[in-house]
């Protein structure tokens, strides 16, 4: 099988939801600390909403010794079923790892006729990855069922109805202030028919150089946020990027948070060190005219992780107070 690039601007749309549809959700990586306890919130939370969830029994079966949400097999089994059931959504329980081990399982499924979000982030990056770049179908970058403040106490604090008035449509256009970090981006300049790939910076850098799974960035705006990495480890995956395809082609690097703790607000001496990191990245791509800017406090591991949609139209305008405005299907 060979992945087709998806084009600048991709012509596939998900239906937005209407009372009564239903949500699938999905645990394509690790399961949560207490599934039954976790799943009842869920269930309760949306018990009283005009959305309905559907999460099937054995969902979660975490293995041993990897201690993932289930099999691999099975993950994909009931990420399969969610594709072709009657649901308008796809949302991913929890991140946490082993997601990439997915992907050519998820390479030998057939796209069904309907268009669906996929939601989540962190290690659901893989599914980003594999639904933007294989099928290229739209995805959401979102928070996630089983981590956040709604249903149990979590690193993120966005409310579940943020992301449920991007799925209903709601609120279609999506807009982000940057901060520009080289003199690419301080150059004034609008910049449409782009789009919006990428996530968790260790999912991104195992897929680096692969030929099937590797974002296509071209025309893009590649984004990246990080956890659980040292500056040290962090520098050396920067590193790696500076002379990839999937950041040279890019027209610009967008970085979300970067948090050594997830939850936690990085020691002064970290935060300092992953700004110096961030800053000597983008002073390098600047000598080859792509733009890195950072997101500040937007998405990833920390308390704020908003909606980011993926790989539909975005445009970017640059200069000294940059702005990325992205549509929501």
């Amino acid at each position: 099988m060979s992945a087709q690039p998806p084009s600048s601007v991709t012509k596939l749309h998900w239906d937005f939801l209407k009372p009564g549809d239903t949500i699938d959700v999905i645990a394509p990586s690790s399961p949560p600390a207490n599934p039954q306890q976790n799943i009842a919130a869920i269930k309760a939370y949306f018990a009283d909403k005009d959305i309905k969830v559907n999460i099937p029994d054995g969902l979660i079966a975490p293995t041993v010794p990897l201690n993932a949400a289930n099999t691999a097999e099975k993950r994909v089994a009931f990420i399969e079923q969610a594709l072709n059931s009657d649901s308008k959504a796809i949302w991913a329980i929890l991140g946490g790892g082993w997601g990439s081990e997915l992907l050519p399982l998820l390479a030998q499924l057939k796209p069904p006729a309907r268009v669906k979000p996929i939601i989540g982030y962190s290690d659901v990056t893989a599914l980003h990855i594999f639904f933007n770049h294989v099928w290229n179908w739209p995805t959401l970058h979102s928070i996630e069922l089983g981590a956040n403040g709604d249903i149990e106490p979590a690193w993120n604090q966005n409310h579940i109805e943020e992301t449920l008035k991007v799925l209903r449509g709601e609120q279609t256009t999506l807009r982000y202030p940057l901060t520009p970090l080289n003199t690419v981006a301080h150059t004034p300049g609008v910049h449409d028919g782009l789009r919006v790939v990428g996530g968790n910076s260790l999912l991104l850098s195992a897929m680096k150089g692969t030929i099937l799974f590797m974002p296509d960035t071209d025309n893009g705006i590649l984004f990246i946020e990080s956890v659980a990495l040292n500056p040290g480890e962090l520098s050396r995956i920067l590193d790696g990027f500076m002379y990839s395809d999937m950041v040279l082609k890019a027209k610009a690097v967008m970085f979300g948070n970067f948090v050594q703790t997830g939850g936690q607000p990085n020691p002064a001496e970290i935060e300092m060190q992953f700004e110096y990191i961030q800053n000597r990245f983008a002073t390098k791509l600047e000598q080859v005219g792509i733009a890195v800017l950072r997101a500040e406090n937007l998405f990833g591991h920390s308390a704020n992780n908003q909606p980011l949609p993926f790989n539909t139209n975005a445009v970017l305008t640059l200069g000294t107070s940059p702005m990325l405005e992205v549509s929501a299907n």
